[in-house]
């Protein structure tokens, strides 16, 4: 909303129905316009938007089930919320690696996190400083906690068992990585329904 009153995609639908009775004018279908090419970078933008705005309606669905079921906020973003958001890549990833490029899924598995930590953790608290007007205060709960340890043992563990496989992914650490999972998954739903909904 704008100065909630007027809504954004009302805004968006006439600018975009003016650009495109402009270009409807202004081309020929069968010339290119010297302009094209810009047109994939509105694509991109647009993809960014809509991107954007999904993520916000997600949230809001998941903010809703988990006031509905009683759930926090941690355990909808480590179920629902990771899955949703990894089923993607696993996808991706295991069809590359089927294909005969297993490196290359193995960097994604370790890249996408990554960029996720890094640039997705870091662009949302410069925006959320921003809009705050100072820092950004973490408070210190069993489930983060238990999330972070997961994933430091997880890492660091991997540091140590894929040199000493000689860089093999072998089924002993699958069976480890999906064991870690299931402990730290068992572990925060304990914490969850035992101090958060106790009986």
């Amino acid at each position: 909303m704008i100065n909630d009153v007027f809504p954004v995609s009302v805004v968006v639908l006439l600018l975009g129905i003016v650009l495109a009775v402009v270009v409807f004018f202004i081309t020929d279908i069968r010339v290119q316009p010297r302009y094209h090419s810009i047109f994939a970078y509105f694509g991109f933008l647009v993809a960014l938007v809509w991107i954007y705005s999904i993520a916000n309606e997600l949230v809001n669905v998941l903010q809703t089930i988990g006031y509905v079921l009683g759930l926090s906020q941690t355990v909808l973003g480590l179920t629902l919320l990771a899955w949703g958001n990894s089923i993607g890549d696993l996808v991706a990833n295991t069809a590359v690696s089927r294909q005969g490029y297993p490196r290359m899924a193995g960097s994604a598995c370790f890249g996408g996190p990554m960029f996720n930590l890094l640039m997705g953790i870091g662009i949302s608290n410069i925006i959320a400083t921003i809009k705050k007007g100072g820092p950004i205060i973490f408070t210190i709960d069993p489930l983060p906690m238990v999330l972070y340890s997961a994933l430091t043992t997880s890492l660091l563990s991997s540091f140590i068992i894929l040199p000493a496989l000689k860089f093999r992914a072998t089924k002993f650490y699958a069976i480890y990585l999906l064991i870690l999972y299931a402990c730290a998954l068992t572990l925060v739903l304990v914490l969850e329904f035992k101090y958060y909904h106790p009986v």
